[in-house]
């Protein structure tokens, strides 16, 4: 049997009856479980089918048929999240923080929307703050140790993930972070140890084998690097079509080898992959250079050029180009706006 009315409006009609005088309680607001649950349902199928605005929508109508539901606002977060709507995932979870401050979960879910918003800081601070209640939970010291990275506090991002590595040994993402830390500071070899361990805790990490290439490559063992950036790609060419990496990579070592035929091969299939990065154009760019395809090359540079206006090396090789074309006012422009941002960049790291 579903009882219409909220319980305490009995309870105060009783009273009432039996002559007790009451003062007027505040009234909460009314919950339908049954309604708020198969909305929640709803919302939630809608996440796993990548069908993110429906599922705020079905979570928001959840919320508002039930709102002491608080977990829902965790939900709510992510689908915004999910649906890059970065203000209301971040107001959701603020919401769930205000209601439940000493939940670990609320501060990650906080924690994150702040940082795929870039408030990097913000980020920091909820990491700290579920730390404080949890010191050693896992997600919390990754957000930590990941936003010191972007941060560009390489120190303080080494002893965290040293911590994490210490509590969580068989977390693969404590050494790899490592890893990538190390290999930024050129401490190639403890960089290459560190991927060396990812692989032993998950011998398909196609990202170690993809950092071990570089390695490698700087190493200056050509081979090696060419073997780890080709099972890298063995890995993710049907499981993983997004990820681009190690075919640009792949092509970068190519290109220095002096084999333009094959890097233009691969770093046209890191392009297909993901055409909104501009170092993918500026290595396809660069190969079609070298096989005398000016005219193709030009169209691949221009392309990097616009993906990112503050990546210099596309403007230089446009500028080399444009002035092989003849088309000396365009070669002209071009190395200016490489100058420009040689130099921005260069006052900006003083």
């Amino acid at each position: 049997m579903v009882l219409k009315q909220p319980v305490f409006v009995a309870v105060a009609i009783l009273l009432a009856l039996s002559g007790q005088a009451l003062a007027q309680p505040a009234v909460a607001a009314p919950c339908n479980l049954i309604q708020s649950s198969e909305r929640r349902q709803a919302g939630l199928e809608a996440l796993r089918g990548g069908r993110y605005a429906a599922a705020a929508t079905a979570l928001q109508e959840s919320l508002d048929a039930c709102p002491g539901q608080h977990t829902v606002l965790l939900d709510l977060s992510r689908a915004h999240l999910l649906a890059r709507d970065f203000p209301r995932a971040i107001g959701a979870a603020e919401r769930f923080v205000e209601l439940e401050p000493g939940a670990v979960d609320g501060r990650l879910a906080l924690a994150n929307a702040y940082l795929m918003a870039q408030r990097l800081q913000d980020a920091l601070r909820e990491a700290g703050a579920a730390l404080k209640t949890d010191p050693a939970q896992a997600s919390a010291l990754k957000l930590k140790g990941n936003v010191e990275y972007l941060l560009g506090q390489l120190d303080n991002a080494l002893s965290t993930f040293v911590t994490l590595l210490e509590h969580h040994p068989n977390d693969e993402e404590g050494p790899y972070m490592l890893g990538r830390i190390y290999f930024q500071e050129s401490r190639i070899d403890h960089a290459k140890g560190q991927f060396e361990r990812v692989l032993k805790i998950n011998p398909k990490s196609y990202k170690a084998y993809d950092n071990l290439g570089l390695c490698y490559q700087a190493l200056g063992d050509t081979e090696m690097a060419t073997r780890h950036f080709l099972t890298a790609i063995k890995l993710v060419d049907k499981d993983h079509p997004d990820y681009d990496w190690p075919y640009a990579n792949l092509a970068s070592l190519l290109l220095d080898q002096g084999d333009a035929e094959k890097a233009y091969g691969f770093a046209s299939r890191a392009a297909n992959r993901n055409p909104n990065s501009a170092r993918n154009f500026y290595l396809g760019g660069k190969a079609l250079g070298k096989l005398g395809k000016n005219d193709l090359c030009i169209n691949w540079l221009e392309r990097s050029a616009a993906l990112d206006p503050n990546y210099p090396e596309p403007l230089y090789l446009m500028g080399r180009v444009y002035s092989q074309l003849g088309n000396e006012e365009k070669a002209k422009a071009a190395l200016e706006k490489f100058r420009v941002l040689k130099e921005t960049t260069s006052r900006q790291r003083k």
